[in-house]
């Protein structure tokens, strides 16, 4: 028999903690535990109540939830998901650098039409938190600089520098797949490369509406490449990295000069944007000139579409599990075979820039 997963609701709002409790409660493996309305009483419910997950709300009386958070994680074995408004998104990828494994839009007027698709959602957050090993709650953090590795050995971090320059030559793609604990990854990653390398990027990672162009804004901090969300019609220029938008699938089309297309079809593991179907497109557009990096997260987009790259003699990356927050989406292409080399996070810029060094295949 399942484990019955214990959470914690934190919210000053009595509405969204009830909206919540209510939404929690049509699972029966699920039960609300307890709620509290600040981050000081969040701490101390949590000592008392030993939650398996705690939802927290970002903003909060007394302590807010970035300020409670480190106290949480520190003091319980609970897995935080983040209840984040999207007029302050760059504040919930703060709340996943400090160690929450997730985030969950927070519900308001039109947020959802029943009380069953907020629990379809809810309820799927609460349960891939659950599956996260608690000592893996900071794996996804950004290190300290030096200890992202470059090709020689070195510790180095680009750090945050402005685009700049003519855009280099696009000899090769680089497409990434990510979904949980994927921003932190990908911050971390970006911050190991550089507009000069001879390339352009494409990133799906699993997001919320409203989220995906602050992504792009975060990315941007961290290196200097220059990062957008990707648009129909976008044509690939090297030095630059587009986000996939929420709700529609991003492919590229053409090998001379190619595009982004952006496309209307259904939903692929249950999510849109999907990596497989950009992989797929990836592979057919440059083969031994693609490179498929596959991160943290829940599932397993992206597999089938990394084993596609790799068939078609493209270089593959895999984050390893150990520096995984869920080894899914990785796990499940290195199961497939998809995978040249299994890295830890820190490691994945200095095998892309290799594979720039290797030089493309013209």
């Amino acid at each position: 028999m399942s484990p019955i997963i214990k959470v914690l609701v934190v919210d000053d709002s009595a509405l969204i903690r009830q909206m919540l409790t209510r939404a929690l409660s049509v699972d029966p493996r699920i039960e609300v535990v307890g709620s509290a309305k600040t981050g000081v009483e969040a701490i101390e419910k949590a000592g008392a109540l030993a939650p398996d997950v705690i939802t927290l709300d970002i903003e909060m009386p007394e302590l807010s939830g970035i300020e409670a958070l480190p106290h949480l994680i520190r003091g319980s074995h609970a897995r935080v998901v983040m209840l984040s408004g999207v007029d302050d998104p760059d504040t919930t990828y703060q709340a996943l650098a400090l160690g929450a494994v997730d985030f969950i839009a927070k519900p308001r007027a039109g947020f959802a039409t029943s009380l069953s698709e907020l629990s379809e959602l809810v309820i799927k957050k609460i349960k891939t938190a659950y599956r996260v090993d608690p000592d893996r709650r900071m794996a996804h953090g950004v290190p300290e600089v030096g200890q992202i590795e470059s090709i020689g050995g070195a510790g180095s971090v680009v750090g945050a520098r402005q685009p700049g320059g003519a855009a280099p030559a696009m000899e090769r793609l680089v497409a990434f797949a990510s979904s949980t604990g994927g921003p932190p990854a990908l911050e971390l990653v970006f911050s190991g490369l550089t507009r000069s390398l001879p390339c352009a990027y494409v990133v799906v990672q699993h997001l919320p509406s409203g989220f995906t162009a602050s992504l792009a804004r975060r990315l941007g901090k961290v290196t200097d490449i220059r990062v957008l969300e990707g648009r129909h019609g976008m044509v690939l220029e090297g030095g630059s990295a587009y986000i996939a938008p929420h709700g529609t699938h991003m492919i590229v089309e053409g090998t001379k000069h190619p595009r982004i297309q952006l496309i209307d079809t259904p939903s692929v593991h249950g999510v849109r944007p999907a990596a497989d179907p950009l992989f797929t497109s990836v592979a057919s557009a440059f083969g031994p000139r693609a490179v498929g990096v596959v991160l943290t997260g829940m599932g397993s987009d992206g597999a089938q579409g990394l084993k596609e790259i790799h068939a078609s003699g493209g270089d593959t990356i895999v984050q390893d599990e150990g520096s995984s927050v869920v080894w899914g989406m990785p796990g499940s292409a290195a199961r497939l075979g998809a995978a040249d080399r299994i890295v830890p996070l820190t490691r994945v810029a200095a095998e892309i820039r290799r594979t720039m060094r290797e030089g493309a295949v013209l």
